[in-house]
């Protein structure tokens, strides 16, 4: 290899397991870093049809203090409360959510004998500002002092009388093929390296279908391997008025280019690695420019967690850094505008945006790593410190066309399965990159 083609970083990869790097110590390196974004292949539903289906988010706090509320996603038509021409994902009166938080056991599990939070609501005659059908969204409230970094598990049930026929649905980011890493088994250590969708690694979707008793961690209600295929998906709101989490919750169609844009960086930046996530195979470039000037390019091969590593660049505080990929498969990330507003994806202070792309709540899984702020002495960008109204009005247009869109591509596993019972085993933004470690 000439020296020339050194200068552009050029990387060879190889694919061990599901995530794709270069090879040797760099490729160990590379794999290991954190990634910033959440990556998927659509939205997908969890029924609570049945008394004994109990579904479980294990989350870890990204901040001390008051837990005013949680946000998390809802799936309600085929309600009475929701008639938008599909069905399996409610049914008759919505039923009626009863949501407790706990502690987490040292084996992961919730621990049922002490309880944090109780919230009993109905979400097809909650008001808006609790439950909003039509936005799929839920707040929680909490008023629970929590500590950054330490678990928690809230567990949702439904109590109606009759719920094989009254039900909704908790919603959340899936990928068809399975979550990968640490958020994809059983991970009680907060410094795992494989987290690769801007969580903590011990952060999963539980679930069970005997009340509790037993619980599949990482599970869900259908999808291979074993249900591991749901993503955590929320917003913490604390009572300081910091909003963070991980709230990318459906995706787009693939593009074979997309710009992630990355600002408001406030300390030197080195970065060492390139990554992106496709559910596809195939091949494709990982550019990095920093302000318009090209300082890598490497290739890349998916499908999974690609990486690459790239000869060292450091980024000064005020300049503006760019990753494109050309020629792989990218679904973009979605969090709608709902949620978008509340987590200041709105702002100039937001730490990344989708070059090109009105939608300030769409993001592309292509990133520079380490993450910006990946370190636990650098101020991350999680959360915008502001007063925001609980349920913060939406472009209602914007968000029935997307919303039916990804309806239909990416509930179609559990539409027509309602009776089914198939399972398995602080910068100024409101932005989770990377979870604070």
């Amino acid at each position: 290899m000439s020296l020339r083609t050194l200068r552009f970083a050029l990387a060879v990869t190889a694919v061990t397991g599901a995530v794709s790097a270069t090879t040797g110590a760099a490729a160990a390196a590379a794999a290991g870093l954190p990634a910033p974004i959440a990556g998927g292949t659509s939205a997908a539903n969890i029924q609570l049809n049945s008394a004994s289906t109990w579904v479980l988010m294990r989350w870890v706090a990204r901040s001390t203090g008051t837990l005013s509320a949680l946000h998390l996603r809802i799936q309600a038509d085929g309600s009475t409360c929701r008639q938008d021409g599909s069905t399996g994902y409610g049914l008759g009166n919505g039923g009626s959510w009863y949501v407790t938080t706990h502690p987490v056991l040292a084996d992961g599990r919730p621990d049922m004998s002490r309880t944090l939070a109780t919230q009993d609501l109905r979400p097809c005659s909650e008001p808006t500002s609790v439950v909003d059908v039509r936005q799929g969204i839920v707040r929680l409230k909490m008023g629970i002092d929590v500590t950054r970094g330490h678990e928690y598990a809230t567990v949702i049930r439904n109590t109606d009388s009759d719920p094989d026929h009254n039900f909704t649905s908790p919603n959340f980011l899936y990928t068809e093929t399975g979550i990968l890493g640490a958020n994809g088994r059983n991970e009680r250590s907060p410094d795992a390296p494989d987290a690769y969708y801007g969580l903590d690694p011990r952060e999963l979707i539980g679930y069970s279908t005997d009340g509790g008793d037993t619980w599949a961690l990482p599970g869900g209600q259908y999808g291979l391997p074993g249900g591991r295929n749901f993503l955590p998906t929320y917003i913490q709101e604390y009572a300081s008025g910091l909003m963070t989490g991980q709230p990318y919750y459906y995706t787009t169609a693939p593009s074979t280019r997309e710009t992630m844009v990355f600002t408001n960086i406030k300390r030197s930046w080195t970065i060492t690695a390139l990554g992106a996530y496709t559910a596809k195979g195939g091949s494709g470039t990982l550019t990095l420019t920093v302000n318009g000037s090209v300082r890598a390019r490497a290739r890349v091969a998916g499908p999974g967690m690609v990486r690459a590593t790239i000869k060292s660049v450091t980024v000064q505080p005020g300049q503006t850094v760019k990753v494109t990929s050309s020629g792989l498969s990218i679904q973009n990330v979605v969090a709608d505008d709902a949620w978008g507003y509340l987590m200041g994806m709105n702002l100039p202070s937001a730490p990344w945006h989708l070059d090109g792309d009105p939608e300030f709540s769409h993001a592309a899984p292509v990133y520079a790593l380490p993450a910006y702020g990946s370190d636990a002495t650098a101020p991350v960008a999680s959360a915008g410190h502001r007063t925001t109204p609980a349920i913060q009005p939406s472009r209602p247009k914007h968000h029935r066309k997307h919303h039916r869109h990804h309806r239909h591509r990416h509930h179609r596993h559990h539409r027509h399965r309602h009776h089914s019972k198939t399972f398995g085993v602080p910068e100024t933004t409101g932005l989770a990159a990377p979870f604070p470690r």
